[in-house]
């Protein structure tokens, strides 16, 4: 298969796991999608090891694994096995026993991440309805189409209407594509949530377009949050809620959610462009978005952090590979850590007048996930600091977890009827229909 082609599959699969994971095991026609989850799961997994090398301590592996939702009996099981079977770039390390003790990675780039999920993919043997999915969602990635146009597109390539209605149906019961059907036709829009990437330049006419009250300060919305990526919701300025739920749903805006273990919990705006690239990738494993995240909730919710220039703090991580020693490296990054972006550990420096400093140390593991994060930040446009903070919320050495903007939206459960109509217009934007 064309090394493409296997990053796309990846790419969708890593998408469709984002989905999955919120649904029970128990949940009915989970088994139609088994296959994308093994190799979903999979990918996370890869993209939470590139750039360790080798981990020969197993409960390190297994809890970096638990940050994207990888049971330790999975893990073991499941997913390196499927891993190993799939690549050498992985080494799946044992004891004279046969236990698993550790394993190592030779892997350079996300890109690379990506192909070894979809080579996993391949191994699977996934159904028709699984291939479909993927097709789907590739399809719509690109622009929404009526589901008749759809369904002959995907007869043309070689599937059965039987097959293809089924795999709609499991895929909107898993909420991997939208379906809106207001048209006079009874013909529904299909689109995903991931088109806005691709198609930025429509937001501003559609948005402008829509019968719904307050459309010009969303517009402004979207254009802080283009500017200042990772902004924090509360910092934004006030904004119809059924707007805001609008923007989320249809993925014009990708919020992540920042939780910690006290139980405070604070959401971060992001637009689908981040990257500015037309990369298959585009930050679908959430490196970025957590590097910039971390950093927002480091300026304005923990105690400890000192970082009040954060282009200086990410290209000295960038050219020296490491920084400190510094008390908050210990406390402020646990998330960056839980995904092997950063190491942290005990270290000490000496300064020109011979006094030795000891403490923790940072070192920087995804050198290209801090470079994209550097560049987002250094563009003209981008303001880290939007508001001074005066709340104290204890240092992030509490944060517990990540919530990525797939999870996020599946939270925000049934939308309005005023949103399903503006979901419906927006669709037709993107189509041309209208502009």
């Amino acid at each position: 298969m064309d090394n493409k082609e296997t990053i796309k599959e990846g790419y969708w699969s890593v998408a469709a796991e984002k989905h999955l994971k919120n649904y029970k095991d128990e949940s009915q026609n989970l088994d139609e999608v088994e296959n994308l989850d093994i190799a979903g799961k999979a990918g996370r997994f890869i993209g939470t090891i590139r750039g360790n090398g080798t981990l020969e301590y197993i409960k390190k592996v297994e809890k970096m694994a638990g940050s994207v939702g990888i049971r330790k009996s999975m893990l073991h099981k499941i997913i390196l096995p499927a891993i190993e079977k799939a690549t050498d770039k992985i080494e799946v390390i044992r004891d004279i026993t046969g236990e698993i003790t550790g394993v190592a990675e030779y892997i350079f780039d996300s890109d690379n991440v990506l192909e070894i999920t979809g080579e996993v993919f391949e191994n699977q043997k996934p159904s028709k309805i699984e291939r479909i999915a993927i097709a789907t969602m590739e399809e719509t990635r690109k622009l929404p189409y009526y589901q008749r146009e759809l369904i002959d597109k995907l007869i043309k390539e070689g599937y059965s209407e039987q097959d293809i209605n089924i795999a709609l149906a499991i895929q909107e019961q898993f909420q991997l594509i939208q379906k809106v059907n207001l048209t006079k036709t009874n013909d529904p829009i299909i689109s995903n949530e991931y088109i806005w990437g691709r198609n930025h330049k429509k937001i501003a006419a559609a948005i402008a377009s829509l019968e719904l009250e307050e459309k010009q300060s969303m517009k402004q919305m979207i254009e802080i949050i283009q500017n200042s990526q990772g902004v924090p919701l509360e910092k934004l300025p006030p904004i119809d809620k059924n707007l805001l739920l609008l923007a989320k749903k249809t993925g014009i805006l990708n919020p992540a959610i920042i939780s910690s273990t006290r139980g405070l919990e604070k959401e971060f705006e992001f637009t689908p462009d981040l990257l500015k690239t037309d990369s298959v990738n585009n930050d679908i494993l959430d490196d970025v978005k957590l590097l910039l995240a971390s950093i927002r909730f480091g300026e304005n919710y923990t105690e400890y952090s000192t970082i009040q220039e954060p282009e200086k703090f990410l290209r000295a991580l960038i050219n020296n590979q490491k920084v400190g020693p510094h008390s908050a490296n210990g406390s402020d990054y646990i998330l960056l850590e839980k995904r092997g972006i950063v190491k942290v550990s005990m270290g000490s420096k000496t300064n020109s007048f011979g006094r030795t400093r000891t403490g923790y140390c940072m070192e920087l593991l995804k050198k290209d996930v801090a470079i994209e994060a550097l560049r987002i930040i250094e563009s003209k446009e981008y303001n880290i600091k939007i508001t001074d903070n005066d709340e104290n919320y204890g240092i992030a050495s509490t944060v517990g977890n990540f919530i990525s903007p797939e999870e996020a939206r599946i939270k925000m459960g049934v939308v309005p009827e005023p949103v399903r109509e503006a979901q419906d217009y927006l669709n037709k934007v993107l189509r041309d229909e209208l502009i």
